[in-house]
């Protein structure tokens, strides 16, 4: 397991990054390359399932959360499904999504990066795609608050230093766990990017 769990990390770090099958078979191959040199064992030897996923929310409301393998896809299903009805109860714009499993490794996906210190991600597909949807499950999911700015007419630089700023106090003086979503769209001015990637 130990195994498969550093795969299913490289594989989080440097697999999800890449933008075509050719550099996926690199890296592929790159790990069967580490797996015989240095662990004595073979791809096809640890990895027994064509979707590995590991997270800490199979159990709600457990204390502590371990971060463990998912090998039961249709509790997984069943799981993810309960959390949307939960977050859908408690929304004030509830999202009907349909979950299917290439969607709730997406959530997973997002779990495991938020739930790290300064985790971080920057989401790529067509509009309407779901990052947002997924973004807001996976934040409640991990019992972390989703915060986002309101754009509107005659949004400016001195409206979006203020929200930042309430994020930041909320994050860093009230020590609580908080998900800053930020759309393309809601980019009026360059200085927001500037502002944060300080």
């Amino acid at each position: 397991k130990f195994t498969k769990l550093w795969i299913h990390e490289c594989k989080r770090v440097f697999e999800d990054r890449m933008i075509n099958d050719t550099d996926r078979g690199w890296f592929k191959d790159a790990v069967c390359k580490q797996l015989e040199a240095h662990m004595n064992t073979s791809w096809e030897q640890v990895v027994d399932h064509p979707r590995m996923i590991f997270g800490d929310y199979m159990i709600p409301g457990a204390d502590p959360r371990i971060y463990d393998e998912v090998t039961d896809m249709d509790a997984l299903k069943l799981t993810i499904e309960e959390y949307l009805h939960d977050y859908n109860a408690e929304s004030k714009s509830p999202m009907p999504l349909v979950m299917f499993l290439d969607a709730i490794e997406h959530v997973s996906k997002i779990a495991r990066t938020i739930r790290q210190p300064q985790g971080n991600m920057l989401l790529l597909g067509v509009g309407g795609s779901g990052r947002q949807s997924m973004t807001r499950l996976a934040t409640y999911i991990s019992a972390f608050e989703c915060v986002q700015v309101e754009v509107g007419k005659g949004y400016s630089m001195t409206e979006w230093r203020e929200d930042i700023k309430q994020c930041l106090l909320k994050a860093g003086v009230g020590n609580l766990p908080v998900v800053f979503l930020f759309s393309d769209v809601q980019i009026v001015d360059e200085g927001m990017l500037e502002d944060l990637l300080r």
